[in-house]
């Protein structure tokens, strides 16, 4: 089968977006802000597993580019200050990433060709989701496939299929069977405010 070589190689580094500045967080278990001039906030709280969001636009919050994001590691006086009742589930906000950034195309790391089986159910009501996106869980969910095979079967875009991989696989809804996974490897983002201390330090030895 003769497969369109443009859509296999229309990808995007997560490096570029939102994915990676929440990943870093919740891989090196840091609590951070997550904050923008014009388009709002989000705060994470990885200790804990949830965040909590002050975005009107979540679609072009996410689909701004990394370099638009300042990310202030949080101090216990200023956890207080940012928790207020009960956040949402964070791997709400690793698909949300995952979906935004996509559009469409496969995230750098993931194959055209992998074979892939449902880690766990994704809660389709909390997050965004394509028509298809219902059906591609419950083949996954029954037994690994490849995401050829669901894109024949299920007679949906490669555009979708990828949409919806890049984001289960931000989540953690997915995992890949056919070759060893890819260990992330992110450093922690730095504290700012305890660096500049830092520097001051140095500057009046």
């Amino acid at each position: 089968m003769e497969i369109e070589s443009a859509y296999l190689t229309d990808t995007f580094s997560p490096e570029e977006y939102l994915i990676n500045i929440v990943r870093r967080a919740v891989l090196n278990s840091q609590n951070i802000l997550i904050d923008t001039p014009n388009h709002g906030h989000i705060t994470l709280f990885s200790s804990d597993g949830e965040y909590f969001s002050d975005v009107e636009n979540p679609e072009e919050f996410c689909r701004l580019p990394a370099s638009s994001f300042k990310v202030t590691v949080l101090n216990e006086a200023k956890l207080k200050a940012y928790k207020t009742g009960i956040g949402r589930n964070l791997d709400e906000l690793l698909w949300q990433v995952g979906f935004y950034a996509s559009n469409g195309r496969l995230m750098e790391g993931c194959m055209w060709n992998d074979v892939v089986e449902l880690s766990h159910w994704p809660n389709f009501t909390r997050v965004p989701v394509r028509p298809s996106f219902l059906r591609l869980a419950a083949i996954l969910a029954k037994q690994a496939t490849s995401l050829e095979y669901c894109i024949t079967l299920l007679k949906i875009s490669r555009q979708e299929a990828y949409q919806f991989y890049t984001a289960a696989i931000s989540a953690g809804a997915v995992r890949v069977v056919n070759r060893p996974p890819k260990q992330l490897n992110l450093k922690p983002h730095r504290n700012q405010a305890l660096l500049g201390l830092l520097l001051e330090k140095i500057a009046q030895i």
